[in-house]
């Protein structure tokens, strides 16, 4: 029986085969260096090369400042740090200027009723009691009054359950609003659980407005019902159109289980332009 010491003593071949071993074991992998460098490309979340010009970039700027207050004396120090002051004050308040007429205009969950009264077209995320009484579809039409296009985007279900049809054959009639042909169309057979179909779907209906002429802050998403699939997919749609998002929401009683009478508002959830019109500038964040 062969006994492998660990001083290194013993036949060579079993020298050579713990070295090898040792080697194995101390040296990392190929793996493990690329993990290790990937890590070091981004310092906290900045890219790495970045991160060092900054730094180095700063210590050149600490040694040109100590050696200008070394020629000049205290003038050298004082300029720099009033020049440095001025910058940093003239950008603080020109940031500070943006976000304030930003948020001026725009808070996240704004209620859009008057803004609602005023857009020409919608595209609404359809659930499966879209059509009951007292539904959010016939809120929706009476509050957009300028309406003049509506794009249903229904599911599988909706389809087969008659949700779709209920709403263009009876709710829309309830509403007293009569939409000339070709101006609702419907958006279906997607799945209630696919947030790419909703975002398809919701992609190709505001580029059925587009077509028609209207201007972005002209449209709204409804997603006050739907799956919350089919809602994200209906934001990701809208966000990258720049079309705002809207849902109903009230006020909820903690007693009754139930909204608040009186309390229901459409709220957009991210307002991106001043005004609703052809000329509204879209806002900077």
């Amino acid at each position: 029986m062969v006994v492998h010491s660990r001083d290194g003593h013993g036949p060579p071949e079993s020298r050579a085969a713990n070295y090898r071993h040792q080697a194995a074991v101390l040296m990392p992998t190929a793996g493990a260096v690329h993990r290790a460098l990937s890590r070091l490309r981004h310092i906290a979340g900045f890219p790495s090369g970045l991160v060092v010009s900054f730094f180095f970039s700063f210590y050149l700027l600490v040694n040109a400042v100590t050696y200008v207050g070394a020629i000049w004396g205290i003038l050298g120090v004082i300029l720099p740090l009033v020049a440095s002051c001025l910058v940093t004050a003239a950008l603080v308040w020109r940031w500070q200027r943006k976000l304030s007429t930003a948020l001026s205009i725009s808070q996240l969950d704004f209620p859009d009723e008057s803004r609602l009264a005023r857009r020409r077209g919608l595209v609404v995320v359809v659930g499966l009691d879209s059509a009951q009484p007292g539904t959010t579809f016939l809120r929706l039409l009476a509050a957009a009054q300028e309406c003049e296009f509506v794009a249903l985007v229904t599911t599988v279900q909706d389809d087969e359950l008659g949700v779709t049809g209920d709403l263009v054959d009876k709710v829309m009639p309830l509403a007293g609003r009569a939409f000339p042909v070709g101006n609702v169309r419907v958006w279906g057979g997607n799945s209630a659980e696919s947030l790419t179909d909703a975002e398809t779907s919701v992609t190709e209906a505001l580029a059925w407005l587009r077509r028609h002429g209207l201007h972005p802050s002209q449209m709204v998403v409804d997603v006050s019902k739907g799956r919350r699939s089919m809602q994200f997919g209906a934001l990701i749609a809208a966000d990258r159109a720049s079309v705002e998002v809207q849902y109903l929401a009230a006020d909820w009683h903690p007693l009754d289980n139930r909204p608040k009478e009186g309390t229901h508002d459409f709220f957009v959830v991210r307002t991106m332009w001043t005004e609703v019109s052809e000329d509204a500038a879209e806002l900077e964040y």
